[in-house]
């Protein structure tokens, strides 16, 4: 899922070397098992412009038509068809013109965290045992006891304590698909932050990086971004699509609560604005 929290981060947030804008759909997998996809925890589109970068955050129940399967939660068309059929069915669906991709596995991220020292994050007392409770799946995955969290506030959270925060989605709750999103985006600015304070420790990891996504950009490119971004950081704007007022939430037989889109003409064009 988040997999690449800072990895998409100092990804996607250095590609400021084309001078025309462009987009790149970066795709965080909640694959389990290897060789076996999951569906897509993140889904973001990176605008990349000459003096600007904006992450579009797109959320995953976000009703959509997959082709070949008909009606679906966006997140499923990865794990149905790789990043190919994703990236097919954003564009069929809000006319856009995705074409490269990056690629993230959220098995990797604890242990990219863990490099760069942690992070530090407030925690509340209401999300604290959600939390807890994502640590112990982690920890039942990787056959390995893992650190839970034993206080709230602001602290120091290992790269599992991390991710798990970053994962929280609890229906019904203010723990829902649109917080997620913002504590993935409380995460990689975590992680950016130190990047920027610890430039030549986040050199030398260039290619921990490199070997953990499977990405549409050539090597050279994505060192000469890292580098730029580290010499010269640029903070992103973040934004989430679809906005409140173009769904309804409704629980769908066999798929689920998903976000149903009111009008898709109207979101398309708020999209291709957003991401423009």
């Amino acid at each position: 899922m988040l997999k690449n929290l800072l990895v998409l981060t100092i990804i996607f947030i250095s590609i400021t070397v084309q001078l025309s804008a462009s987009q790149i759909l970066l795709i965080g997998s909640d694959s389990r098992e290897k060789g076996k996809r999951g569906n897509a925890d993140v889904i973001m589109i990176i605008t990349i412009k000459e003096s600007e970068i904006k992450l579009t955050s797109i959320l995953r129940d976000t009703y959509v038509y997959v082709k070949g399967y008909g009606n679906q939660k966006l997140n499923s068309a990865y794990r149905l068809g790789g990043k190919e059929l994703l990236v097919n069915t954003i564009n069929a669906n809000f006319k856009t013109k995705l074409i490269q991709t990056i690629v993230t596995d959220f098995r990797n991220t604890a242990d990219i965290i863990d490099k760069f020292g942690g992070v530090t994050l407030h925690i509340d007392k209401g999300i604290h045992q959600y939390v807890n409770g994502y640590i112990d799946e982690q920890a039942s995955l990787k056959g390995v006891p893992l650190l839970p969290l034993t206080k709230t506030g602001t602290i120091k959270m290992t790269g599992d304590q991390a991710l798990a925060y970053a994962r929280v989605r609890v229906a019904g709750t203010v723990y829902d698909d649109h917080s997620r999103v913002e504590r993935q985006k409380d995460v990689t600015k975590a992680v950016l932050n130190f990047a920027i304070q610890h430039k030549p420790m986040a050199g030398r990891y260039f290619y921990n990086l490199w070997s953990l996504i499977d990405t549409d950009i050539s090597m050279s490119v994505f060192w000469k971004i890292c580098k730029m971004f580290l010499s010269k950081p640029i903070i992103p704007k973040s934004q989430v699509f679809p906005n409140y007022q173009y769904y309804t939430n409704k629980r769908i037989p066999d798929i689920g609560l998903v976000l149903k889109l009111n009008d898709f003409n109207k979101a398309s064009a708020d999209l291709n604005k957003l991401i423009k």
